[in-house]
């Protein structure tokens, strides 16, 4: 039997994940709030990794503390929004056009002050389409408006926006035995229309889990290599941990179940139900 207290206890830093680990849908998950206010109380460093590029990091941490997650302040989130606005600020020349799929809160998501951020639809033209959120939109109107653009642009330049692709996750739990679409899925779509359309695979760069990019800057934010990854998801939260070379923790409150952990690459160290502690 796994107990999470000693888990806690042999690592330096805790990486969460949000959805199907803290809060789903319906809200808090259970045990989920008494646990981050354990952490809280025994001062034990943590971060919040979440794939949820919707908002901004604030925003993310204000919703954690409406759903009853006490999270002590928006520095604990690293968000793949954060990263990709990052990588937009560091490598995407300014004044480049980007376009995002996403509620409109993703604006601020990406503003960076030297890139006009524009939503699909808004623009015949763009340099760079961000992948950020699969709800907040029509969804079909501006996906086919973003491929529409895609096929513009390579017929008028020659070459295809860089796609950023913000969440790997191709599908989350919205609540107990309900599942939805992640915005991941939207990069094989772009590729598989666009070789048809234009007979080449668009430039996808990713920042959500399991990229080593949101680990990274875990690890830069903590100065700790001894950090264990908990989530519900082995393609995204353990492969990535996996990859980093941390520890990884799969809980059985989300997405995925004992039954799914077959392969050695997304094989979790430990297995454990929820994230209930003894005597709290």
């Amino acid at each position: 039997m796994v107990i999470l207290e000693r888990l806690v206890g042999d690592h330096g830093t805790l990486l969460l994940d949000i959805m199907g680990v803290l809060i789903d849908k319906s809200g808090a998950i259970e045990h989920a709030p008494q646990f981050v206010e354990y952490l809280n109380e025994s001062k034990k460093p943590y971060f919040i990794l979440t794939n949820i590029c919707g908002d901004t990091e604030t925003g993310i941490y204000e919703r954690l503390r409406r759903n009853g997650i006490p999270l002590l302040s928006p520095e604990r989130v690293i968000s793949a929004g954060s990263l990709v606005q990052a990588y937009l600020r560091d490598a995407v020349p300014a004044g480049a056009t980007v376009a995002f799929i996403g509620p409109q809160t993703c604006r601020a998501v990406l503003e960076t002050g030297t890139h006009p951020i524009v939503a699909c639809g808004e623009t015949d033209f763009f340099d760079v389409l961000a992948l950020l959120d699969d709800e907040g939109f029509p969804f079909r109107e501006t996906l086919e408006a973003a491929l529409t653009t895609c096929v513009r642009c390579f017929r008028e330049s020659g070459r295809l926006p860089l796609l950023l692709l913000a969440n790997s996750d191709r599908a989350y739990p919205r609540g107990a035995d309900s599942y939805a679409f992640g915005s991941g899925i939207f990069a094989t779509m772009f590729d598989e229309a666009l070789k048809k359309l234009v007979g080449k695979s668009p430039e996808v760069i990713s920042f959500g889990k399991p990229s080593d990019r949101m680990f990274a800057e875990a690890k830069r934010r903590s100065g700790d290599s001894s950090m264990m990854m908990i989530g519900d998801q082995l393609a995204t939260d353990i492969l990535g941990a996996n990859n980093f070379g941390i520890t990884s923790a799969l809980v059985l409150t989300g997405i995925n179940s004992r039954q799914h952990v077959t392969q050695a690459a997304t094989a979790p160290n430990y297995v454990i139900d929820n994230l209930y502690i003894t005597g709290i």
